[in-house]
């Protein structure tokens, strides 16, 4: 079986095991034009226009050229058979098997696979590979497996030169987190010895400067961190500090997509010193008293009911002695209390709720979410809440080839209560104040005044 064929301007007959040969003579191994070098020219382009810099190569082969500013190339050295590699950076690369054409048209299409290569920066997006400045990037993958409270925790470990610390008292529930990049810096003081500026970076959610406490994680698309100065050239004074861009989800082109999950967790605190029972507290304290000033603070007498009430030798009901005007002798009872066990719990629950709908067609989208966070504390006596509302909205809408009218709007509550007493600082006074002899309640079953 034979068939005609064209090799640029020479006729030519291609038989059945896919040889080419000069149709004036044909069967000539010697004449196998499929055996003969052949020069290639063509042009790259992608939806845009010319790719300037697309490697062009025959695979397998060290032979290969790159296009030029016009998206042309010239290939020599091209048998019949052989596998013409078309690739760029963001792109998929393709591949042409030769056949005798004398020039080719390649159109690239983005891979869509390669989206983590593009991040966002001050002036739209750019591929890492041209980017001169230091960025570090983190997506929402990075993020969704992380049971966390804020989209600062979230981010805890995950980009390098981002230093995150607790700030004030780290344990409330409400506590902020402290944010710097490659360690804290000013710019200077003023009169009163005062930093003009703590060293933290300026953030940006989709463009406007925000806060990433008030952020539903799960609502987070990527987030870029400048870290050089660099940055100086787009946002000005604050950015030698540093830049984080925070890009939230949109909608997508499609059939809508709903979303639901939640979270239910536990958490205990660490560390918790182990206070010493009443026994203990009051041998070290009466001698402690007596290296101060040569007078014992408590009798052998007390001392003995003490030891008696904590081997169990006392009930209960005998935890102090009555006074003549009604009240109960406070600092000379006997008890046996922990009293870090009795004012914090072994443990506290908080739970999450995430819902989301997307969705749209070609010229409108949109994306919409809810989140409730809801916590409790540790503190066993006028327990501290925190909870935490959120709802986001965007729309986006092509209404002409030249007018996109984009609308996002964040809703952020925050609901934290807690005791208040005169002490600055609650943990510190009940390791101070709070006297092991000193129980829970008075023999009439009423709280005693710690």
């Amino acid at each position: 079986e034979i068939a005609s064929c064209l090799v640029g301007s020479e006729m030519c007959i291609r038989d059945s095991s896919g040889n080419i040969y000069s149709a004036s003579s044909a069967g000539n191994p010697d004449t196998d034009i499929s055996q003969q070098n052949a020069k290639v020219t063509g042009t790259v382009e992608d939806a845009l226009g010319p790719v300037a810099g697309a490697s062009v190569v025959i695979k397998g082969t060290t032979n290969g050229t790159m296009t030029d500013m016009d998206g042309n190339f010239t290939l020599d050295g091209v048998k019949n058979g052989d596998i013409i590699q078309i690739s760029f950076i963001g792109y998929a690369t393709q591949e042409i098997p030769y056949a005798g054409q004398a020039s080719l048209s390649v159109h690239l299409e983005e891979d869509t696979q390669k989206l983590d290569e593009v991040v966002v920066i001050g002036y739209g997006t750019q591929k890492k590979v041209n980017l001169t400045g230091s960025v570090a990037t983190a997506s929402a993958k990075d993020l969704e497996a992380r049971p966390v409270s804020s989209a600062v925790q979230a981010l805890q470990g995950v980009i390098p030169g981002l230093n995150i610390s607790n700030s004030g008292h780290g344990g409330e529930l409400n506590a902020s987190k402290s944010i710097n990049i490659r360690g804290n810096g000013t710019v200077g003081k003023d009169a009163n010895n005062n930093d003009y500026a703590s060293g933290s970076p300026l953030i940006l959610i989709d463009g406007m400067e925000g806060d990433l406490n008030t952020i539903n994680p799960q609502d987070i698309e990527s987030i870029s961190v400048l870290k050089d100065a660099a940055a100086s050239s787009i946002y000005g004074s604050r950015a030698p500090f540093g830049v984080v861009l925070v890009t939230t989800k949109s909608g997508k082109s499609g059939r809508p997509v709903i979303n639901y999950n939640n979270s239910f967790r536990f958490n205990t605190p660490i560390k918790m010193p182990k206070m010493m029972n009443a026994w203990e507290y009051v041998n070290y304290y009466d001698e402690a008293m007596f290296n101060k000033n040569s007078t014992h603070y408590y009798t052998e007498e007390y001392k003995q009911k003490v030891k008696d009430y904590v081997d169990g030798k006392l009930a209960p009901n005998d935890v102090a002695e009555a006074q003549g005007n009604g009240k109960w002798n406070y600092d000379y009872t006997w008890g046996n209390v922990d009293w870090l066990q009795e004012y914090y719990r072994n443990w506290s629950t908080a739970q999450e709720h995430n819902a989301s709908i997307s969705g749209g067609t070609e010229k409108f989208t949109y994306y919409m979410s809810a989140n409730y966070l809801g916590q409790s504390g540790f503190m066993r006596y006028g327990t501290d809440h925190n909870k935490r509302y959120n709802l986001t909205g965007k729309i986006s809408a092509q209404i002409t080839d030249y007018v996109k009218v984009d609308y996002s709007t964040r809703y952020s509550r925050t609901d934290y209560d807690r005791p208040s007493i005169l002490w600055n600082d609650f943990y510190n006074n009940v390791l101070r104040r709070c006297r092991p002899v000193r129980p829970l309640k008075d023999p009439n079953g009423y709280y005693m005044s710690d």
